[in-house]
């Protein structure tokens, strides 16, 4: 989100009807870009325009998921109203009041508001707005403590681009499987700064994101836009950022940046993952340093910068989008073939409704393509990791296992 947010401990005292706020937000514009009309928490706004009902409500982190929420909504401009109210079976209803801001380019008021001290593994229903315009309840439940080991299902989706009718059934497909989140490998529309775009890939979600976290990649269609920023809330500056997740360990790479910029990412990406104790270590951005794609191919500077430092540091997986189809590499270890267990597996996943590219399998490395929309489900249990890849229809167009 446009604004950073700390939070410390609140708690809501029985009979104690105030409205707290966990860390009030500091409403600092990232990259440059400026924001009109912010409003930080106000505990006794009341304050409703001529449309104040709650839309593209949405369930995210921007700290710790087994600790931390931030429920993310839109209203009309003149809404002021950032309130949650959020419970768990049997507790006390606390109110929580966040911040709000509108777009220099329009598109509603975002309202932000984070929520902390939660219990790991546990639900927590809630609803969003204001004494008389709550939207209706909705629930999450929250991560499992970092190195639990407990079964975990991510899904994996990305380049929607300018076909959101074809993310649509995709995500009404990956909701059967009841993944506990879901990372978009980047390229969610055509051009970044366009609201109508944006508005639409958040349609799209409506069912979905209000009950499950989704880890947004910076694509670059994205273009850095204010729109795209605005519209997330993700750990640290929202693009180079990791989290746990139970035995998972996530990290997060922008690749759409000058040479210098990603060799300092290698850097930090280096001191990240020697840093966690994580059974299972995935990475995630927008390009692949490996793809037989006849339309982009691989990405050789990623290879000398990024892919040493996965494979040194046992990275089991690292999934991508950018070239529209589905590629799996055999596992790699300085872009030789080595045995299963002894390098990183590099996926392509880029079928969530952009015009599909070919692929012509010229390359040693590349062990499955299909030219077909598609989606991953990775999911973890024990001491393999299975992931299947479907297309539209749900049919099974690729199946294998990882192990440590």
């Amino acid at each position: 989100m446009w604004w950073l947010l700390a939070c410390h401990t609140v708690e809501k005292l029985p009979g104690d009807d105030a409205i707290a706020t966990c860390g009030d937000p500091v409403l600092t514009p990232q990259l440059g870009y400026s924001t009109s009309d912010r409003e930080a928490a106000d505990a006794d706004s009341a304050s409703f325009g001529a449309s104040p009902e709650p839309y593209h409500l949405r369930y995210a982190w921007s700290g710790n998921p087994s600790t931390d929420a931030t429920i993310l909504w839109r209203t009309d401009d003149d809404t002021l109203a950032s309130q949650v109210q959020y419970w768990k079976e049997g507790g006390e209803v606390r109110t929580v009041a966040g911040g709000s801001f509108t777009f220099n380019t329009g598109g509603g008021r975002v309202h932000e508001v984070p929520l902390c001290d939660l219990a790991p593994a546990t639900t927590y229903t809630y609803r969003a707005g204001g004494e008389g315009h709550w939207s209706a309840e909705y629930s999450f439940t929250t991560a499992p403590a970092a190195g639990t080991e407990v079964p975990v299902v991510i899904a994996v989706a990305g380049d929607a681009r300018d076909n959101q009718a074809t993310w649509a059934a995709l995500l009404d497909q990956i909701e059967t499987f009841a993944p506990d989140f879901l990372v978009f490998s980047g390229d969610a529309v055509d051009f970044g700064s366009n609201m109508d775009e944006w508005d639409a890939f958040l349609d799209a979600g409506v069912g979905f994101m209000e009950s499950h976290a989704m880890i947004m990649v910076h694509g670059n269609h994205e273009f850095y836009a204010q729109n795209y920023f605005g519209l997330v809330a993700q750990p640290g500056d929202e693009k180079t950022f990791s989290l746990d997740y139970g035995p998972l360990h996530l990290a997060v790479l922008d690749d759409s940046t000058s040479s210098d910029d990603r060799a300092t990412q290698a850097e930090w990406l280096d001191a990240d993952l020697g840093a966690t104790t994580q059974t299972w270590k995935v990475v995630s951005h927008h390009m692949p340093a490996y793809s037989s794609c006849t339309t982009h191919g691989s990405d050789t500077e990623l290879q000398e910068l990024w892919s040493p430092v996965e494979e040194a540091h046992g990275v089991q997986l690292d999934i991508v989008g950018h070239n529209h189809n589905y590629e799996r590499s055999v596992p790699l270890r300085g872009g030789v073939e080595v045995a299963p267990g002894e390098g990183t597996v590099y996926v392509v996943a880029a079928g969530a409704g952009a015009d599909p590219y070919d692929n012509d399998m010229a390359n040693a490395f590349t062990a499955v393509a299909a030219v077909t929309e598609h989606f991953a489900l990775l999911t973890i249990d024990g001491g393999q990791m299975e992931v299947v890849v479907r297309d539209l229809a749900g049919n099974e167009i690729d199946r294998f296992t990882l192990s440590p």
